[in-house]
């Protein structure tokens, strides 16, 4: 069984802060499922908040070590610290969490802020290994999973489209090219400059 006070202490550790607020809940309507949600303000900058899940690892993922326990993940992101509902977006994503769906490096989760933020421009979410804090996610092993960090960055829906068109690279590319604000979910697309 996975314990809730390790992933925390590591999320903590990899945004090198300590706890300010405990983790708040969020379910999904039909309240079949739940997963906690941690925000640290102020980090990794002033006027950038860090929001992690607390037990999306308990959903199952299609991945197995090759050892054979289930690779699970925890969702970690950083936008913009006026954005105080971006939590919802994250666990939006968790919630897709499930062996029919990818999760991994290069998913897009469709929706995911414009549920919380409808006027975004960045109406989606996309996956990619943590690369914003320094200090990086120490992986949780048991007997039973491995569990390891997914960071979620905001992007628009022509970037989703190239996703899907050419894969996650084209979209890595095109941010190495453009750098974007990744912490704001009203940037303009690095594919129109619009």
């Amino acid at each position: 069984m996975i314990n809730p006070y390790e992933i925390v202490a590591r999320v903590l550790a990899g945004f090198e802060a300590e706890p300010q607020e405990p983790p708040t809940t969020r379910t999904t309507a039909d309240e079949s499922r739940a997963v906690g949600i941690l925000q640290v303000k102020d980090s990794p900058a002033r006027g950038v908040d860090s929001w992690a899940t607390v037990e999306a690892s308990a959903f199952e993922t299609p991945f197995r070590t090759p050892d054979g326990r289930g690779v699970r993940v925890e969702f970690v992101a950083a936008v913009d610290g006026r954005l105080d509902q971006f939590g919802d977006a994250v666990a939006a994503s968790a919630f897709e969490i499930d062996p029919a769906n990818d999760v991994k490096p290069g998913t897009v989760y469709r929706g995911a802020v414009s549920n919380a933020y409808p006027d975004a421009a960045t109406p989606h979410l996309f996956s990619v290994s943590p690369f914003i804090w320094d200090a990086g996610f120490e992986q949780y092993d048991d007997d039973d999973v491995h569990v390891t960090w997914l960071q979620l960055v905001p992007i628009t829906a022509d970037e989703a489209d190239l996703v899907i068109a050419h894969g996650p690279a084209a979209l890595e590319d095109a941010f190495v090219r453009a750098q974007p604000d990744l912490f704001s979910i009203d940037r303009a697309s690095v594919l129109t400059g619009a």
